[in-house]
């Protein structure tokens, strides 16, 4: 297979820059505190500068506008200051200019050896010179400065999108609307990286794109959506202050320009940190901001008076740290958030509180046989709250219902379970809250098109029985005229009806104690890249061999597939093992460790680490290693809430019609074969598929929901254009303008980034089918019969050819090319993919400008009559006449009239006679030929013969060469020496000698 190289064009936009050997872990934590000393020192003497400066200018100028101003500019030149301090120091520290390094934004355009070192050089002097996002290829890699902080209101924050997340934004937008197929910006990193921050960039960029602007209905829908949830699914971490715990898919419908729906589809996990937190973290900061922005006579109402942070069980245990004026402000903003959706603001608010007060349930051991209860206030709140007795409601929390061979028995709970149930009922309260304000957002404005995801309570991805994705993993014998249809609509969407999506996934993370959620959360992350790592490296290098193409660079990368094995193996993977310990009536968490020991003690990715404990395990995941603690395992997996409490819920028994609807469907199935509870377990949370197959109990586990909606969102992303950005934190303390090196050293390598960088820089990652490339570049081909008979391999070399010719056309610098051809396909490299699509684009500009200039002369002159007449009639004249641009006619068009005397007198000043002719100027001693100057003597070809008849019998034969001396006397002849006679030749008989062109060179 032939390759072809460019060898003879160079790439400008490489930046030579010195590489050294990399930097030990000491110089690194030096240089970070030596840079921010640095800074300030330099903010604390600007500040003090600054402040006199306003001193000064508020006694000379007593207006506020100057004063403003004055701000502005001493701020500008603070930050200035700032910049050039420390790239100083940077300079002084590692001896290299590092404006250099700040001026290459791909980070494959760095000329030298590709190592860990000089990529950490490039964008830790982008990072300080306030340049977060930098390019490899098409891939994008953001870097978390913290300096930004959530808005009040999503998607309406002062802070723009960079200029490589519009460029991404608007390559998704044309792509869809060249090709009409769905594309896909997926956001990826670790937990605290800013990826949520980055996703809302990227929506408000495509709403100003392609959705409408701002002002449209869907926006201001999609707006108060994300800022519900901002609060209600957002809490303080270790690592994070504003972590988002929950996984979002977005899908955005594009339709005649303007996006006229947009659906959100939410992973809710982390469902333990309502009842329990963590050292140092906090609960969902909706809760906070209730305690905030709520008045008195409202905490009043809703049994709130005189409980704070610090008396609520569920807030106390965790940090402290509150700032009241910003909680509130936000609450306000979520309360008219609330209030564009449709949902009422009183209900929401009585279920929270109750949660928080549920909180201060405690059962212990009595002195008889039931069970004594701390907080006899907090109970007959929560039940005024919910609107059932409280009794009723204790008697739920108390006893429990069995149904053994078809009989119904009670007996009484123990301290153990009657908490445990409190907790369960506390997160069923929340989560089913969340789900249904979800749900009602997604259906505002719902149109006819139907979304390639299912819907659900929690909106979340395709149903397993009649998804769209799993039509192609169902068998056809099930129901064929199903199939069919389903299928059929599949195809019609996916080439007509295409979306824009933003996928913000959870991201890997390791808390102090990590629990199950941990663990989906970090198998969700090796999912994603796992997806990465197949699209860009497998798939690349597949097809490479399939098609006999041999690349001249063998990139590594690391697989991990052998972890997501180990996670979710059907055989012996870890949740499977747990799915199976959660169906025994009987287990425990030592059991399921044991087993997965046993399973997997000789796995390369599984450890147990020191010292060693019965409910303790250890994975090496693609980020780091992470020890589990096994203990609640089980419970959180199995997810459930006994019908003892559910059934004090239904219509019957409450007066609360928003706590009815919540748990409206496990009650319709219990009522249906009698009053009271039946000893049945539901889940806290349904699934997407529950209540639709028609049993009365629902089945299921937490991880093997989260497991089928996982892999529903990879068959979905499958059938996508995906784009990729790739978020870093810069330190692990959340601290401003901080670039720890060995923190982003950590995620390079675990994200990919250097063989990423050497894959775009030095191989040939993209391929297209020849038909494609075809259709999208062939207007590089003037001239192109599309019913000529030549194979679409031919028309693709065409192009290639005449792509070489406008590449010396254009004005574009030269860049590195490199194609080859192989059986399906074309590959061709990273830089050839950018000069194609910045050629396109040049020739469809100077398409556009020629249309626009053509169609506006037509309009102007098809208008002018009209305008003409209207400017007679506003000077009264309508005889008045005006230029107008004609065509040139042969009559004499009459001038501007002339003053005789003037002339008279500029003729006698300049000795110019008014009668005589003017005189003929002096012949030239060259002549011009192309924009070339030629000089006398030159050769020319006759193109006649001349003349046609002589008398003396010297005629210049036809294909003749002559010698031409100079211009003749006469008017349009030249000169021509023959021997020793001279003769007059017309100019237009005479042709230049062409000079042969060399060979071209082939390149």
């Amino acid at each position: 297979m032939a390759w072809h190289t460019n060898a003879r064009l160079t790439s400008p936009h490489k930046v030579d820059v010195p590489t050294s050997n990399s930097l030990s872990h000491s110089e690194s934590s030096g240089m970070s505190d030596l840079v921010s000393t640095v800074t300030r020192e330099s903010s604390r003497e600007s500040t003090q500068e600054s402040s006199r400066e306003s001193t000064r200018e508020s006694s000379r100028e007593s207006t506020r506008e100057s004063s403003r101003e004055s701000t502005k500019e001493s701020s500008s030149e603070t930050s200035d200051s700032n910049i050039s301090d420390t790239q100083k120091l940077l300079e002084q520290k590692y001896g290299v200019d590092m404006s250099v390094y700040s001026q290459v934004e791909d980070l494959t355009h760095l000329v030298g050896p590709l190592t860990e070192d000089s990529i950490l050089r490039c964008l830790q002097a982008r990072f300080y010179s306030q340049h977060y996002q930098n390019k490899i290829g098409p891939v994008v890699v953001s870097v978390n400065s913290y300096q930004h902080r959530p808005s009040c209101q999503a998607l309406l924050g002062p802070v723009k999108a960079s200029v490589l997340l519009q460029g991404v934004v608007r390559d998704a937008v044309t792509q869809h609307a060249d090709t009409g197929h769905s594309q896909a910006i997926i956001v990826s990193g670790e937990s605290g990286s800013g990826k949520t921050f980055c996703a809302m960039q990227l929506l408000r960029q495509l709403f100003d794109i392609a959705g409408g602007g701002s002002e449209t209905d869907t926006f201001k829908h999609l707006s108060a959506t994300l800022t519900v949830l901002q609060s209600l699914c957002s809490a303080t971490t270790v690592t994070n202050p504003e972590c988002s715990r929950v996984g979002m898919f977005i899908e955005n419908f594009i339709s005649d320009t303007a996006i006229y729906r947009a659906k959100i589809h939410a992973y809710l996990l982390d469902r333990e940190r309502v009842c329990n937190i963590q050292r140092y973290e906090k609960n969902y900061h909706i809760f906070y901001q209730m305690l905030s922005g709520l008045g008195s006579e409202e905490k009043a109402k809703l049994h709130l008076t005189g409980y704070s942070i610090h008396n609520l069980r569920y807030l106390s245990s965790g940090s402290s740290l509150q700032n009241e004026l910003e909680d509130k402000a936000r609450f306000d903003a979520w309360k008219s958030a609330l209030s564009i959706l449709g949902i009422p603001f009183s209900d929401v608010m009585r279920v929270f509180s109750a949660v928080l007060l549920l909180g201060n349930i405690e059962f212990v051991e009595g002195t008889g046989l039931e069970l004594d209860l701390v907080g006899n206030n907090e109970i007959k709140a929560v039940a005024a709250l919910l609107g059932v007795s409280g009794v009723a409601l204790y008697r739920g929390f108390t006893t429990r219902t069995r149904n053994s061979r078809g009989q119904v028995c009670k007996s009484l709970a123990d301290v153990n379970m009657a908490n445990t149930t409190r907790d369960a009922l506390s997160k069923a309260l929340y989560f089913r809250t969340v789900s249904a304000i979800l749900k009602r957002a997604n259906s505002i404005r719902r149109p006819s098109c139907n979304s390639t995801l299912s819907d659900s309570t929690e909106s979340n991805l395709h149903q397993d029985a009649l998804g769209i994705s799993g039509v192609r993993d169902m068998p056809l014998s099930r129901n064929p005229s199903l199939t069919s249809s389903v299928c059929s609509n599949y195809s019609k969407k996916t080439r007509f009806d295409g979306f824009i999506s933003i996928v913000d996934m959870f991201g890997f993370e390791t808390a102090e104690c990590n629990r199950l959620e941990q663990l989906c959360i970090n198998l969700c992350a090796e999912t994603m890249q796992h997806f990465y790592n197949t699209h860009v490296f497998k798939s690349t290098m597949q097809s490479l061999r399939e098609e006999g193409v041999q690349a001249d660079i063998e990139v590594t990368y690391f697989d991990n597939e052998p972890i997501l094995e180990l996670l979710s193996s059907k055989r012996s993977g870890l949740l499977s093992i747990l799915e199976t310990e959660c169906a025994q009536p009987r287990t425990s968490p030592d059991t399921f460790v044991s087993k997965a020991k046993v399973h997997h003690r000789i796995h390369n990715y599984f450890f147990e680490p020191l010292p060693k404990a019965s409910c303790v395990f250890g994975i090496r995941h693609f980020a780091g290693r992470v020890v589990y603690d096994a203990s609640n395992f089980l419970t959180n997996n199995r997810d459930q809430l006994s019908d003892d409490v559910i059934s004090i819920l239904s219509k019957q028994n409450c007066n609360f019609g928003f706590v009815s609807h919540l748990f409206a469907r496990e009650t319709r199935s219990s009522s249906s074969s009698g009053p009271g509870p039946k000893g049945m377990k539901h889940r806290i949370l349904p699934s997407s598929s529950s209540g639709r197959s028609g049993s009365e109990e629902v089945r299921g586990t937490l991880s093997s929901d989260f497991q089928s909606k996982l892999d529903s969102l990879i068959r979905t992303l499958v059938h996508t254009k995906p784009q990729f950005i790739h978020c870093l934190k810069s330190n692990d303390r959340c601290e401003l303008d901080m670039f720890d090196k060995d923190v982003i050293l950590r995620q390079l390598r675990s994200l990919q980034v250097l063989d990423t960088v050497q894959l775009m820089a030095g191989g040939i990652p993209h391929r297209m089918r020849y038909k494609s490339f075809n259709n999208r570049y062939a207007i590089f081909v003037r001239h192109w019969n599309p019913y000529q008979t030549s194979s679409q391999q031919e028309h693709c070399k065409a192009i290639l050819n005449s792509f070489l010719k406008a590449m010396d056309d254009s004005k574009l610098p030269y860049v590195s090319t490199q194609w080859t051809l192989g059986k399906k396909h074309i590959f061709f490299s990273e830089g050839t993919r950018q000069q194609l699509e910045a050629m396109r684009a040049e020739k469809f500009d100077k398409a556009a400008s020629l249309i626009q200039a053509l169609w506006k002369g037509y309009t102007q002159r098809k208008l002018w009559p009209e305008k003409r007449k209207s400017l007679q009639a506003q000077q009264g004249n309508p005889k008045a006449t005006f230029p107008i641009q004609r065509k040139r006619s042969k009559t004499k068009e009459s001038g501007p009239k002339k003053d005789p005397r003037l002339l008279q007198q500029a003729s006698n000043y300049y000795k110019i006679s008014l009668d005589a002719a003017p005189a003929i100027p002096a012949t030239r001693s060259y002549n011009v030929s192309g924009n070339v100057r030629l000089s006398y003597p030159q050769f020319r070809v006759m193109k006649d013969n001349f003349p046609k008849v002589a008398s003396d019998g010297k005629v210049l034969c036809r294909g003749e060469e002559v010698k031409v001396v100079g211009p003749a006397s006469l008017r349009g002849h030249l000169k021509v020496q023959r021997g020793n006679v001279c003769l007059d030749v017309p100019y237009h008989l005479l042709d230049l000698k062409t000079v042969p062109d060399p060979d071209g060179m082939d390149i």
